[in-house]
């Protein structure tokens, strides 16, 4: 009598934290249009980790570009 195995799926989960480097290319955007344009913006949370790194929220983003709509 053989067994099937009942394999569970794991569905992806959408990054909440984004770096530097993700942020550009998720925006489509320079890094250094991330540090001189969005690390200035005060609707924008941003946290540091160390000296250079930061990390972003994303949903904080896209909402920033949902009202930004003209």
């Amino acid at each position: 009598m053989s067994r099937t195995k009942n394999l569970a799926r794991v569905t992806p989960l959408e990054k909440v934290w984004l770096s530097k480097t993700e942020l550009a290319a998720y925006l489509g955007v320079s890094e250094r249009y991330v540090l001189e344009n969005i690390n200035t913006n005060p609707q924008v949370d941003i946290y540091r980790l160390s000296n250079k790194a930061y990390i972003y929220n994303r949903q904080n983003i896209d909402d920033l570009i949902r009202s930004s709509k003209i």
